[in-house]
């Protein structure tokens, strides 16, 4: 195949399924019965039907990679199984020229009682080699797979790891125009796992068309100059990597904050600037404290919002204005707040002291305290914050509120921030407090 010309295509490509296996089965025998009779399959949504994958279009021109990303149940693999005529779409076309490698499923395609070198003969077959071609292809085969003498035992001994590199060498030492791959790869160790990457780039460089599945970016990154993202079956991003990373990225950075929070999601066109709605009644539980401060309010601030779950840039700068009354004369305040990440408690603390702002003393009445944060560090995702106030060297809390708000940093548009020295969690902040009224 020449290099830079068109090798696969889809143009409109859409298949439905039933919710359950009984409508699936139930529909698709009357589909069978209406291609019988000459007639096309229902192009339109029956009862207890949805799109699993939903108009996509691309091309992928020899040469190219396309990386294609999304959260479980996005639709990825079912297209890539229609792009390997596992499926048939009930809309659109799709079109490959020459040769198709596939890695969907480890030990998919393998007969389990054939041993693994009758495997290689019989995918050797599907693939369009003559039995001459696979003789001269085994040893190679053997050897990439790392197999030695297991290459003749019945696969169905085969753990997952030879499973995925018996089929990896098989799918790519054939030397395909155009390879398709799931996230087997992961399965396998570190070595394997360099070894198969460039061989993929090996093959890239040699004008095949790949597209790759994965949910880790930086294979993405690795192999593939353009990217889908998918959501629901939908392409939301097509472009360039870093767009459709940072769309990743910023989706599973929501889904961890609803998931703990139970926020709901504004969508909008492209998904990639929605905003997080405060679920009703979700964020005024997790109070404690003597009752002689009371916390009744605390919100992000930025240049282009305001609230108690909102979104920023990576890197960008925020401020924190917490509503506060005093109930009870206070000497040597300290309030204090704590972030959290989902998995990883207290990652950044911020008090008045640390931050070189003493408070002596708090007569009743209502204030309001503000955090400025004008470089922040923290890495795209979601996370949880706490507030709280003692008095210093007493250790009581006057009042304590864990799960207050909840903030998403949104990832950079640069593949390579990961290298920036972040690992250490240190805001320089400014507080300020004011009595009100």
């Amino acid at each position: 195949m020449t290099t830079g010309d068109w090798a696969i295509r889809a143009e409109g490509v859409s298949k439905k399924f039933g919710l359950t296996l009984r409508q699936s089965m139930h529909y698709g025998l009357r589909d069978i019965g209406a291609r019988l009779l000459g007639r096309s399959n229902s192009e339109t949504l029956r009862e207890g039907e949805f799109w699993a994958v939903n108009d996509v279009s691309f091309e992928v021109r020899g040469g190219d990679a396309l990386g294609i990303m999304g959260v479980n149940g996005s639709g990825k693999t079912t297209l890539l199984r229609i792009l390997n005529g596992v499926y048939a779409p009930d809309r659109g076309m799709v079109q490959m020229k020459g040769r198709v490698g596939a890695l969907i499923a480890a030990g998919a395609g393998f007969a389990p009682m054939l041993t693994g070198r009758e495997n290689v003969y019989v995918n050797g077959a599907l693939l369009g080699l003559s039995t001459q071609d696979v003789d001269g292809l085994m040893d190679e085969i053997v050897a990439f797979a790392e197999l030695g003498q297991f290459i003749d035992l019945p696969v169905k001994n085969y753990s997952s790891g030879m499973y995925v590199r018996l089929g990896f060498a098989i799918a790519a030492l054939s030397r395909p125009d155009v390879l398709l791959m799931d996230e087997v790869l992961a399965v396998g160790d570190l070595n394997f796992q360099k070894k198969c990457f460039d061989h993929i780039l090996n093959l890239k460089r040699q004008g095949a068309a790949i597209i790759l599945v994965s949910h880790a970016p930086g294979a993405i990154w690795a192999v593939c100059n353009r990217g889908l993202f998918m959501d629901h079956g939908i392409v939301r991003v097509a472009g360039p990597v870093e767009n459709v990373v940072r769309a990743y990225d910023d989706q599973n950075s929501r889904n961890a904050s609803n998931s703990d929070q139970q926020f709901t999601i504004a969508s909008g066109a492209n998904g990639s600037q929605d905003a997080l709605v405060e679920a009703a009644g979700t964020l005024n539980s997790g109070k404690s404290g003597t009752g002689d401060a009371i916390a009744s309010n605390f919100e992000f601030v930025t240049n282009r919002a305001r609230g108690a779950a909102i979104e920023i840039g990576f890197r960008e700068p925020f401020a924190v204005e917490i509503d506060v009354e005093v109930l009870k004369p206070i000497d040597n305040a300290l309030v204090r707040v704590v972030a959290d990440a989902i998995h990883y408690r207290s990652i950044v603390t911020i008090d008045n002291y640390e931050q070189g702002t003493p408070i002596d003393h708090l007569e009743p009445g209502k204030y309001k305290f503000r955090i400025s944060v004008p470089e922040q560090n923290f890495r795209p995702g979601a996370y949880i914050f706490n507030v709280a106030m003692i008095s210093r060297h007493v250790g009581v809390h006057l009042f304590l509120w864990l799960k207050c708000a909840h903030l998403v940093v949104l990832s950079p548009c640069d593949r390579f921030f990961y290298s920036d020295p972040n690992a250490v969690m240190h805001f320089d902040a400014k507080y300020e407090y004011e009595l009100e009224g």
